[in-house]
C-alpha cells in the first residue's frame, strides 16, 4: 500500500522532501484521511479523500 501512496503523491506533484515528511508523520497511523490532513498542513490540496459538503450541486439535476 505504501508504494501506491507514494506513486500517487508523485503523480500529483508533491515534492520528494514533502513525501518523506508526510510518510514519516503517518507511519504509525497510515490512512488516506491522515495523508490528506498532512498534505493540507503543507499547503497541498487533498488527493485521497473528497469532502462532498464542499461541492455545490443542483438538487433538481437528474443523473
Amino acid at each position: 500500500m505504501q508504494l501506491s501512496i507514494i506513486y500517487e503523491l508523485r503523480a500529483n506533484n508533491v515534492k520528494e522532501e514533502d513525501i518523506e515528511i508526510i510518510m514519516d508523520r503517518v507511519k504509525n497511523r497510515l490512512s488516506e484521511e491522515n495523508i490528506d490532513v498532512e498534505l493540507q498542513k503543507l499547503g497541498y490540496p487533498k488527493i485521497f479523500t473528497v469532502d462532498y459538503d464542499e461541492y455545490e450541486y443542483d438538487e433538481d439535476e437528474e443523473f
